[in-house]
């Protein structure tokens, strides 16, 4: 091997695959998903608010489906996308009201 087909050769290259990353985004999501599922049966039980917890879950989902409009194009993912980013938003302003 020349020296320079080292540098290009990486110890991992499927690491570097759409499909890691589709994979790992996926888990992430679903990791995401079960806390927020268990903090807010525990806002919920205890009586907390839970428009804290809102706001973060609908603006994930709201930002993930800007960057899926942005690559595919598909005007569901549109809609989504602006129906969270609303979400978000509202649940947040609701957040601010009751806490202030």
């Amino acid at each position: 091997m020349k020296d320079d087909e080292f540098v290009t050769i990486t110890p991992n290259q499927k690491a570097k695959s759409p499909e890691t990353a589709d994979k790992s985004q996926d888990f992430g999501l679903i990791g995401l998903v079960v806390m927020f599922i268990i903090l807010l049966g525990y806002n919920l039980y205890k009586g907390l608010p839970i428009s804290d917890l809102n706001a973060m879950f609908w603006g994930y989902l709201g930002m993930s489906f800007v960057i899926k409009y942005q690559r595919e194009r598909i005007t569901s993912n549109l809609i989504v996308a602006i129906g969270g980013i609303v979400a978000s938003l509202s649940a947040l302003a609701n957040y601010i009201l009751t806490t202030w």
